[in-house]
């Protein structure tokens, strides 16, 4: 059985760009509820000062966050114009798929480091 997939994006906020990202993550959240119905978690969390924020997803597998990358391909592209991103963490069995797509968002976005982190041990399973 595949395990979950575990999206962890960190971004810097600009001060200037707060109201504007929280719009912005607002309205992607709605969107990916409505139309990835295989998401099974979405999660941002911002810091005391606004500056920072983390965004957790939580997808059944690798495939799961392969449709996520292309259903909402332009919404991304958005996000990455407001923030810039710190770092993408990934816990669980990632697709080289996957692994391309956020390297070439990354190269596009100025570039931020990208971590795999394959499951060691859990439960459930």
């Amino acid at each position: 059985m595949p395990q979950q997939l575990i999206f962890v994006g960190t971004y810097a906020i600009p001060a200037d760009r707060l109201k504007e990202f929280k719009d912005v993550n607002v309205a992607m959240g709605d969107f990916v509820h409505a139309n990835e119905p295989r998401i099974l978690s979405w999660h941002t969390y911002l810091n005391d000062q606004g500056d920072e924020a983390t965004t957790i997803m939580v997808f059944p597998d690798s495939a799961a966050l392969e449709d996520h990358l292309q259903v909402a391909a332009s919404r991304v592209q958005q996000g990455t114009q407001i923030v810039h991103t710190k770092q993408v963490d990934l816990y669980g069995e990632v697709s080289e798929t996957v692994i391309a797509a956020l390297r070439r968002i990354s190269a596009a976005s100025g570039g931020w480091p990208l971590k795999t982190k394959p499951h060691f041990y859990g439960f459930p399973d």
